[in-house]
């Protein structure tokens, strides 16, 4: 029983660590003002001033604020001793508006059940309770991250959560909890964001055993413009370092979006023709009507049926570039994109694959714009370039 206890301590503990990482995440995109732990307050009155406890305070821009209890198992028990501690607190600090229960990413199905039904039932007018929400740690970051950016635009906030995203997943990969984690798989140890960390370090073929040290950032800065000027394909730039200190870069793109098809590619119609078949004349000329006329239906049939036939040889390099950047310029190690992270919105999934994997799924299915896997425009002013769009959750 002491064994058993000891272990939900020291994994208690571990989750409370990895929270104060994502509060200090949520604090660096100016998510949150602040965080506290070990909240409490007392009645007026009484001796006792720090009867009512939480865990975690946190403090956004408008002065509201939420307590934040943590656990990792589901105790029934504990739930009504946190709900008579949110009850008082509220009470209290008329600044504290909601009170939530963060469960780690990395329970399995069983464990996350009780959970859930808890939650439904919260939510079900099933019981009353003064804890809001119980939430995985993702959700949760899912629900600061909507109530930040609350006052912006859908456009806004759809920019916003897309830049932000890149940022959270640097932040995932250079966790030093995570890497504890994985290399000791102690399964008493937890991390931020685990789930996707553990998805990309497989999707890389890492081997826990060699690795020491794992770098990663998505600042534009450091992972530079490339030379016409442009962003580089590469959004988060992961340097990992093994245990005979040789080093090795791994790229990502990130593709967030709620949407069946984004924007994933932008240049004029040499460009175009310069990466795929530079001396091909015929390729080069029927890019540029279509740039000109900004429209398949604008243009000749037999313009597009050549366009069609010279583009066919290069399907798999039009992928690569557009999604990666390869082939272009740009520094191949740092920044062509060699994988992609794909967010939905609609129902917080993530999948990560590898550049080549991603546009054979996209080349199963050429029924778009001149045969390809993309839906062709423009961006701006017709006749000056060329924008791909294309499905992102395959």
């Amino acid at each position: 029983m002491s064994s058993s206890n000891s272990d939900r301590s020291k994994r208690g503990n571990s989750l409370q660590r990895v929270l104060a990482y994502l509060f200090e995440l949520c604090k660096s995109l100016d998510y949150i003002q602040d965080f506290k732990d070990n909240y409490s307050i007392g009645k007026p009155g009484y001796s006792d001033s720090n009867q009512f406890k939480a865990p975690y305070i946190i403090t956004f821009d408008d002065g509201t604020e939420w307590i934040v209890y943590t656990t990792t198992s589901f105790r029934g028990d504990r739930i009504k001793g946190q709900y008579w501690d949110a009850l008082n607190i509220k009470q209290l600090n008329t600044n504290v508006k909601d009170a939530f229960l963060v469960y780690p990413d990395s329970l399995n199905a069983h464990d996350k059940h009780d959970f859930i039904i808890r939650d439904n039932k919260i939510h079900s007018n099933g019981e009353f309770a003064t804890i809001d929400a119980l939430l995985s740690q993702d959700s949760f970051f899912n629900r600061i991250e909507q109530y930040a950016l609350r006052t912006l635009t859908p456009n806004q906030q759809r920019d916003r959560k897309g830049y932000n995203f890149e940022k959270r997943v640097s932040a995932t990969l250079s966790n030093p909890c995570n890497l504890d984690k994985w290399v000791t798989q102690d399964p008493m140890l937890e991390g931020l964001h685990y789930h996707l960390f553990e998805q990309i370090v497989t999707t890389f073929n890492l081997d826990r055993t060699k690795v020491k040290n794992i770098y990663s950032t998505s600042d534009k800065r450091e992972i530079g413009s490339l030379p016409s000027g442009g962003q580089a394909k590469t959004d988060v730039l992961t340097k990992v370092t093994y245990i005979d200190d040789t080093t090795e870069y791994y790229t990502i793109s990130c593709k967030r979006s709620s949407n069946s098809s984004v924007s994933v590619h932008q240049y004029t119609a040499d460009t175009f023709a310069d990466v795929l078949d530079t001396n091909n004349s015929e390729l080069r000329r029927t890019l540029n009507e279509f740039q000109r006329c900004g429209n398949k239906s604008d243009m000749a049939q037999q313009d597009v049926q050549i366009l069609e036939t010279e583009l066919q040889p290069h399907l798999m390099e039009l992928c690569q570039w557009a999604l990666g950047g390869i082939g272009g310029d740009g520094d191949p190690y740092t920044q062509w994109a060699h994988y992609i992270l794909v967010y939905d919105n609609n129902n917080e999934d993530i999948t990560i694959h590898t550049l080549d994997d991603y546009c054979c799924k996209l080349l199963a299915n050429c029924n778009r714009t001149f045969n390809t896997p993309f839906s062709w425009t423009y961006q701006g002013t017709r006749g000056t370039n060329i924008q791909l769009k294309c499905p992102i959750h395959l």
